[in-house]
């Protein structure tokens, strides 16, 4: 038995040496060169002559690619060395057909290997190269649309997208651009949330180093980071809102300085572009949309599902401007990128429960569910009991990744804790979590293992929040939201193409008091009547 230790290494199975020196005088010369020999004079002795051509062939291993050279050499090994040559050559996959691979493995069974820059491989006449921060085709529309409604350095407009389909990534293209084409240049990044502002600082990371011509701040502006704002000229602030907010009634001239450098704003979620504090930040920005451009990023261009004097404001507040994201030749957008595998396909069930609580209709607060309502619903035994075995009902089945949105904190710490115990991995991210424990929190989930577990939370990770492998989402709070509600599920539509699943479940808790919704591909259209495209 031929040993194969060092078929994959560099160890030469015949020295060259040995090879040629079986070859006759007439093939060295022609090895070597009728016109060197000529030049240099035929007075050397076979061995010298086998040493030249070793030499000559070591530098420049090339030559061993010439078909008629490589079969004369493996003509001229010892029949064991053959049968070891064979032997390599099998284990590596190379048929006798493939004259090119053969002499390539031989060069280095000769221990004169081919160097990379020298392979033998056939040249291509093209190739393809693949992007590092690349975008899908009909994200790459968005960002050639968008450039054609703020392609004069200001207006307003609104980038709409599917929660899944990439909104952060196409938009920083469009960042990216903005910086290229201005320098210095200033990009204000407007969102609320810690998961956001993270989320937007990241991707501009890698955006920038892959898209970028010079080396720009990437500062945040939000908890307790602190930059010297009035020192920023050059790259994108990501701030908070409410760092903003309150930053700017307590520093008026570094604000009006901030919003005379600035070339772009760019709000995420801009549905709640409109909210007065949001809308005073935005238009204290030199007025942002006529001094420069004003982007708005969101999945839902709409405030409520049934306020149409909402919807309208927020429309106004863009100038009805609305880049939507388009597909060819389909009528749905949303429908093309589940059956393309860009977003999950998902199944929407209901958990259902009987209960010997009061189950008369909830009270509504100012925009939603009155919180002291959700709160009985929290505490309702037959409703966390049903709740708890579509858990198991998830797990069994195979889902490792499981989103629950509580209906409050405590629901949501409730829920964690029975979960632990019955044997269920769970973790609760709330408003109230330390940030350390957050980020440890988060950072666990998002690592892809068959150890199931379980993220409950409230008032947190509806949006900015990108953990893939989720597969399915319980959504126990109960919401007449549908921007909400629609948040809630995007968390687990992320498609193949995009590092998710092929499919999803979301399952809804159906409180008999409350009205729910359904298909995410109807939504996505909800709110048309009030935008000109």
């Amino acid at each position: 038995m031929i040993s194969t230790a060092n078929y994959a290494g560099t160890a030469p199975g015949e020295k060259l040496l040995n090879v040629l020196s079986a070859l006759t005088r007439q093939d060295l010369k022609s090895i070597i060169g009728p016109e060197v020999v000529e030049l240099v004079g035929d007075t050397r002795t076979e061995s010298k002559l086998a040493e030249t051509v070793v030499s000559i062939l070591k530098q420049d291993p090339r030559q061993l690619a010439d078909r008629s050279l490589s079969q004369l050499l493996f003509r001229n090994l010892p029949h064991e060395k053959k049968v070891e040559f064979e032997q390599r050559a099998s284990l590596a996959g190379i048929p006798p057909a493939d004259d090119v691979g053969r002499a390539r493995q031989l060069a280095a069974f000769l221990g004169a290997p081919i160097d990379d820059d020298q392979s033998l491989e056939r040249t291509e006449p093209s190739s393809s190269v693949r992007p590092e921060f690349g975008l899908f085709e009909h994200q790459r529309s968005v960002v050639r649309r968008t450039e054609r409604r703020l392609s004069g350095g200001h207006g307003r407009t609104l980038i709409h997208m599917p929660t899944g389909s990439g909104k952060t990534r196409t938009a920083m293209h469009f960042v990216a651009q903005t910086l290229l084409k201005n320098e210095p240049c200033l990009v204000l990044w407007l969102a609320s949330g810690r998961e956001l502002l993270e989320q937007a600082s990241e991707a501009f990371a890698k955006a920038w180093s892959v898209l970028g011509n010079r080396e720009v701040g990437n500062y945040r502006f939000w908890g307790n980071h602190q930059p010297d704002v009035d020192a920023i000229n050059d790259g994108l602030l990501v701030a908070g809102f409410q760092k903003m907010h309150h930053w700017r009634t307590t520093h008026d001239l570094m604000a009006m300085r901030l919003a005379s450098r600035t070339h772009l704003v760019v709000v995420d979620e801009a549905h709640q572009a409109i909210a007065p504090s949001y809308r005073a930040v935005i238009e204290g920005l030199a007025e942002a949309g006529q001094h420069n451009a004003l982007l708005g990023l969101t999945a839902t261009p709409g405030r409520t599902w049934n306020d149409l004097g909402a919807d309208e404001q927020l429309a106004e507040f863009f100038h009805e401007s609305k880049v939507v994201l388009e597909v060819k030749g389909c009528d749905n957008p949303v429908e093309h990128l589940i059956a393309e595998g860009y977003l999950a396909k998902p199944t929407f069930r209901r958990i259902e429960y009987s209960t010997a609580e009061d189950s008369s209709e909830l009270t509504l607060g100012q925009d939603d569910f009155d919180e002291d309502e959700l709160e009985r619903l929290a505490v309702d035994k037959d409703r966390n009991l049903a709740i708890l075995s579509a858990v198991r009902e998830l797990v069994d089945r195979g889902h490792s990744r499981i989103i629950l949105f509580g209906a409050s904190v405590k629901h949501a710490d409730l829920l964690s804790r029975a979960l632990n115990i019955e044997g269920i991995e769970s973790a609760i991210v709330t408003g109230e979590t330390p940030s350390a424990q957050r980020r440890r929190t988060i950072e666990k989930y998002k690592k892809r293992s068959a150890n199931p577990i379980v993220l409950c939370n409230f008032g947190v990770l509806t949006t900015g929040f990108d953990a893939p492998a989720t597969s399915a989402a319980i959504i126990a709070r109960p919401t007449r939201s549908l921007v909400l509600f629609s948040q809630m599920v995007g968390r687990a539509t992320r498609g193949l193409k995009a590092g998710g699943n092929e499919k999803s479940e979301v399952l809804t808790v159906h409180d008999p008091s409350c009205p729910g919704f359904g298909d995410i591909a109807e939504a996505f259209f909800n709110w048309e009547d009030v935008w000109s495209e």
